[in-house]
């Protein structure tokens, strides 16, 4: 290795021959994954067509037999004519074309391959699922142009509530709970949920104040102005606007039922929502008329979201869109905790540690300063798998500390947001076993979790198993839950939010049945949850297609340790083998002229262990070998870096390691794997994918780090550039091909070699050209 290059801390070969074995061992019969894929090269094509040939049957047939008395207008003699003819060979004749075009230039994002973007195969019951609601066109705005896709989105989003743990309101009938019950709804993916995150939050923030300015100014409520005391025993009309700002979301959700109460026969709880929301809320008069008359009059300064500073683009787009302004990038530590500095700030960046996770210790002060400043904030997120390192956010600690002002007693609210639209599925790994649209769960809380079985780490696990106590989710099907695009989701605690998105009639979760046209015998058999879900939130009109989609792929794989669970702990345990491989590649090819970096180092503690963990092996040759102590092994392999299944890694060149070689060989290493637009897949190719790491974005932890790792110094640098291979396929460290050697293993057999050949050409071109400038 260069003297200029710090050697990775690595893993022995031997160890990780070891426990291949005994993985191949414990995988060989696991076959359940092999029925839920269309397959990497199509195996599944007899089962592929027999279902979509079912479907498209079964949707025309059903076409012919609905009114078969109907008059026909595609007649025999239309079918003969010459410009029936002509117009079906022009369709076909096209097709065709647009089906080479597709099969040509389009990346094989279902082959072992790919290992690039955060995309692979689809599950076979979400591509039978989205044919099907496809071909029915339904539009679920409303329950009138999509009365059975309308239900399927709302199984499906109760189940993406039940996999984060939420409570649901049962479909049919009632069921008595303390909880509040969440409320789910599918989006185009995970940009337009976070949008409407904020936008909910910010309505949610604003809405005392709303309420006060209707008892202050308004003659509607005027005979309760007196009688409306909130928890802490203060009059609503005398209470501070910054005490207002800083009421919990469960509180200000009970005021239109706590004001329906006050004024008893007069309104129901319905009436008090619309008039509230219709006349009072941010959405009626605007953020200037509160800023105006709230918030300038206390000295409050401009609200503002907290962000980890990994965010994704859609964080600075949710602000700049609700025209909060988008902030700055670039502030230092001292100047997030200046009042001056961001006291209009409405994106507050907190940089993240040396793994990509948010520094609670920075995320603490910023928030105290703005509790002691006077500087509401709306919400504090929480990423669960960034998009460029699949770095998981601590949950539990950001909770925690929102307790803590809880605890002293301090006027200090936010909500809690979690941005999983990447890691939102691995929630399945560690769920337990469920039913879908259960009406009364039998596991609450904390309860529904465990991480017995999964390779995740316990940060990761501790995280994601305190999710259910956040106020909101974004979550991608269409990324770790292997559903065609579009198909996003967000999911809030408490379904009462809603009303204040909805431009109709408000959202009550009432089972009185006089709220349908029905007798209260069939109360039972009535739907009570069927709502226009379309005039809720950011969009109106969405396909029904991504429901049933979502819907017969969580049917038919549960979104729990037996189905979602099972796909994404094997991913999960692929990446780890992953970066082992390449973090020991230079103990198996030293002859090779590069380095390969790792984002984050093996932990100190695993490297200590190794001399144990091969002492403790069975000699792989012997009858039934195993490995004898499969809890240190399952400690080691659980606590390999990465929180999920993203890996990070960065090339060195051994004769050139400075700088500016670093980045060349790493962007014409990119270069030589990806396809640029308009150019096909060549032979033999593999695909990863590439991002780049800026000081702006990051913070100086993490730059200094990782520069510290690649070069002899820390290095004041502002970007370091870096290869990320997203590992999403179960299957890639094994198959149930046969070779000399065993079982055949991509990653060993096709990746790594591909992989080595492509930097080791690299490393020659860069020989040659320092001998020419020589």
């Amino acid at each position: 290795m260069s003297q200029h290059v710090i050697k990775n801390t690595c893993v022995s070969q031997e160890l990780l021959r070891q426990v291949q074995q005994q993985l191949k061992h414990k995988l060989q019969d696991d076959t359940a994954l092999a029925g839920w894929f269309m397959g990497t090269a199509g195996e599944n094509r007899d089962a592929v067509v027999s279902l979509i040939t079912e479907v498209i049957d079964r949707t025309l047939n059903y076409r012919k037999s609905l009114f078969p008395n109907d008059p026909h207008y595609i007649t025999e003699s239309v079918k003969s004519s010459k410009a029936y003819q002509d117009a079906l060979y022009d369709v076909e004749h096209k097709s065709k074309a647009l089906l080479d075009t597709l099969i040509q230039y389009s990346l094989p994002f279902s082959s072992f391959r790919y290992q690039g973007h955060m995309i692979w195969d689809m599950t076979l019951p979400s591509i039978v699922g989205y044919f099907a609601g496809m071909l029915q066109n339904q539009n679920n705005v409303t329950p009138q142009a999509s009365p059975a896709t309308t239900l399927f989105e709302i199984l499906a989003c109760n189940d993406i509530a039940q996999m984060i743990g939420f409570v649901i309101r049962p479909l049919q009938g009632g069921f008595e709970t303390t909880s509040a019950c969440a409320w789910s709804h599918i989006t185009s993916g995970g940009t337009v949920a976070n949008i409407e995150s904020v936008w909910a939050a910010r309505e949610l923030k604003y809405f005392p104040l709303g309420v006060q300015w209707s008892l202050r100014e308004g003659e509607i409520f005027e005979n309760i102005k007196d009688k409306l005391y909130l928890n802490n025993g203060l009059l609503m009309k005398q209470t501070s606007a910054w005490t207002l700002l800083n009421l919990t979301s469960e509180e200000i959700l009970k005021l239109p039922a706590k004001i329906a109460s006050l004024l008893q026969i007069d309104w129901d709880q319905a009436d008090v929502w619309k008039r509230l929301t219709k006349e009072y809320s941010l959405n009626a008069k605007g953020m200037m008329f509160f800023d105006k008359y709230f918030l300038q009059p206390e000295g409050i300064h401009a609200p503002a979201i907290v962000v980890p500073s990994s965010k994704h683009y859609s964080w600075v787009k949710s602000t700049s869109l609700l025209g909060m302004g988008s902030g700055k990038q670039g502030l230092s530590e001292s100047e997030l905790q200046d009042i001056e500095a961001i006291k209009d700030e409405p994106l507050i960046n907190v940089y993240v540690d040396s793994e990509g996770r948010v520094k609670t210790d920075l995320l603490k002060q910023v928030l105290d300063t703005c509790q002691q400043y006077k500087k509401p904030i709306i919400m504090n997120v929480a990423v669960v798998g960034s998009t460029e390192e699949g770095a998981v956010d601590p949950v539990d600690q950001l909770l925690a500390i929102r307790q803590g002002y809880r605890d002293l007693g301090v006027a200090f609210e936010y909500n809690i947001h979690v941005d999983a639209a990447w890691g939102g599925y691995f929630l399945a790994c560690i769920r337990k076993a469920f039913d879908m649209g259960e009406k009364k769960p039998y596991l609450q809380g904390e309860e529904q979790f465990d991480n017995e079985d999964s390779w995740l780490r316990q940060s990761v696990y501790n995280s994601l198993s305190k999710i259910h106590q956040c106020d909101s989710v974004t979550i991608d099907p269409h990324k770790m839950g292997y559903i065609p695009y579009p198909a996003g989701s967000l999911t809030y605690r408490n379904e009462n939010i809603i009303n204040l998105l909805s431009f109709s009639a408000p959202y009550i979760n009432s089972e009185n049945a006089q709220q349908y046209e029905c007798q209260p015998e069939q109360q039972e058999t009535t739907l009570i949850n069927t709502r226009n879900i379309g005039e809720s939130g950011i969009e109106g009109s969405k396909p029904g297609a991504a429901a049933t989609s979502i819907f017969l792929s969580h049917h038919c794989i549960r979104p729990d340790k037996r189905g979602y669970g099972h796909i994404i702990n094997q991913s999960v345990l692929n990446s780890k083998l992953l970066y082992l491989y390449l973090a020991t590649l230079d103990l198996a090819f030293p002859e090779d002229g590069f380095e390969v970096v790792m984002l984050t180092p093996l932990a100190e503690e695993l490297h200590k262990l190794r001399s144990h963990l091969l002492d403790k092996l069975w000699i792989i040759n012997q009858p039934k070998a195993h490995l004898v102590e499969h809890d240190i092994v399952q400690r080691f392999l659980r606590n390999i870096a990465g929180d999920q299944n993203i890996v990070d890694y960065i090339f060195v060149d051994k004769g050139d390691p400075s700088i500016e070689r670093t980045l060349t060989f790493n962007h014409a290493f990119f270069d030589r794997l990806s396809v640029m637009p308009g150019d096909k897949p060549k032979q033999d190719q593999i695909f990863i994918s590439m991002t780049t790491f800026n000081r702006e974005d990051y913070g100086n932890d993490f730059m200094n780090t990782l520069s510290k790792r690649i070069y002899q110094r820390i290095n004041q640098i502002d970007s370091i550039p870096c290869i990320r291979s997203v590992v999403m396929d179960p299957w890639a460290i094994y198959t149930h091909e046969q070779q000399q050697h065993g079982l055949f293993n991509f990653f060993t057999d096709i990746f790594i070699p591909k992989l080595r050949q492509e930097a080791n050409i690299l490393c020659q071109k860069g020989k040659r050209s320092c001998a020419k400038s020589a």
